[in-house]
């Protein structure tokens, strides 16, 4: 295989996610969905069930897919969904089809997660660069939150001097460039599929059984479901917050922008983090964090207090590259997509039931719903770590590179 060209799908990666996540809907979906749509907070978070349950159902298959026949086809399809998701969910005039949309959305999150991490590591493996995972896919992490801070300064005083449908329609096309630039990718490590003979149903199976027989790469997974508690907030509360004190729809983008610098931020400076703190300390602060900021918009009504949501999300950002890149080296590439894809699963079983509940907290008091944010995070993480800590304290400073070989099966 020509090295150039696979080299080159970095590159194309990072352009890859930019359309992706250039989506002028990101400042104003809650506000969309609430002042035009109707819908209350807690039915924007009920809603939600859905979009989850699709992922949960069609996750493992999906992500299999991409073990099975190729990471390429898999994210061709998972960015035609999404621009498909995207335009329905900007025309759709009632609950019902707004639900439609969610699943549409659901299923292209579901070839997506999982197999655009496993493409890049891939990749960078058959360059032989597999070491420079983390600093590659931080900076596609911050790639998608510069792109996101540019859909949000344009989308909110776009949607103010037009309308709020308007900029998601756009975005629908805007997503559409990915498609594009998907095509042009290289298949990254043809011969791993070609060489394995594992059946779509095998590789579901292989793959579960990795998740059974090495505890570290389930408490990984776990790890990573728990943080989701981190990104409700963020996402759901921060545009009804800002409205609460007093901050019109023009200026969403600008106040929300913050957060988004502090999520690139977190990308850009992944790797240094880890070799500071260790995988052990990262672990370990990143949801001691997300309870601090939790506790802070509990007890402190003011403006001000939106520097916890730009904690939280530098966190919840940080944790990307350095689960995904503790994982990879754990899994052989022939399970790689579809190991990674749990992570998803793990998160959309954690949204199910917290993001609705807080949600219906939120209708009659966001602080409610930020105390009890607070005490899920506190209550899951704990005992979490208290099992996953020695084991990480002895891993400490060793080789953890999986021997990339048939058959090799057994604990970390």
């Amino acid at each position: 295989m020509n090295s150039a060209r696979v080299e080159a799908n970095v590159w194309k990666y990072y352009l890859f996610q930019f359309f992706l996540n250039f989506q002028l809907w990101w400042p104003i979906w809650i506000i969309y969905l609430t002042e035009t749509r109707g819908l209350t907070l807690g039915q924007v978070t009920l809603i939600d069930v859905p979009f989850w349950l699709s992922i949960i159902a069609l996750q493992v298959p999906a992500a299999a897919m991409a073990d099975r026949w190729g990471r390429k086809p898999t994210l061709i399809a998972a960015s035609a969904a999404f621009a498909l998701a995207v335009t329905c969910f900007g025309l759709a005039p009632n609950f019902w089809l707004i639900m439609g949309a969610y699943l549409i959305w659901g299923a292209a999150l579901s070839l997506l997660n999982g197999t655009e991490s496993a493409f890049i590591y891939d990749s960078l493996k058959a360059c032989g660069r597999q070491h420079e995972y983390p600093r590659i896919y931080g900076r596609g992490w911050a790639i998608q939150m510069v792109a996101a801070v540019a859909g949000t300064l344009i989308g909110a005083p776009l949607a103010a001097t037009t309308s709020l449908p308007l900029p998601i329609v756009l975005s629908g096309g805007l997503a559409a460039m990915a498609v594009v630039a998907a095509i042009t990718f290289v298949e990254p490590l043809p011969e791993e599929r070609g060489r394995s003979h594992l059946t779509y149903g095998q590789i579901i199976g292989e793959s579960m059984a990795i998740v059974r027989q090495r505890p570290n790469v389930r408490y990984g997974i776990m790890f990573y479901a728990v943080i989701t508690l981190g990104s409700i907030a963020p996402i759901f509360f921060f545009q009804p917050f800002l409205r609460e004190h007093g901050f019109d729809v023009g200026d969403l983008g600008l106040w929300q922008t913050p957060m988004r610098v502090a999520g690139i931020a977190a990308a850009l400076l992944a790797q240094q983090i880890i070799a500071r703190l260790g995988e052990r300390g990262t672990f370990i602060a990143i949801p001691l964090v997300i309870f601090g900021s939790y506790l802070v918009l509990a007890g402190w009504d003011a403006p001000a207090a939106q520097v916890a949501f730009l904690t939280m999300n530098f966190v919840v950002v940080l944790s990307q590259p350095t689960v995904t890149d503790y994982l990879n080296k754990r899994v052989e590439s022939g399970q790689r997509a579809t190991v990674l894809s749990l992570t998803n699963l793990g998160r959309s079983m954690i949204l199910i039931p917290s993001a609705p509940l807080l949600g219906a907290l939120a209708e009659s008091s966001l602080t409610a719903a930020f105390v009890a944010g607070a005490v899920l995070i506190a209550t899951l993480s704990l005992p979490l770590m208290l099992a996953w800590a020695p084991r990480l304290s002895r891993a400490e400073g060793a080789e953890r590179v999986v021997v990339e070989a048939a058959g090799v099966r057994g604990g970390d």
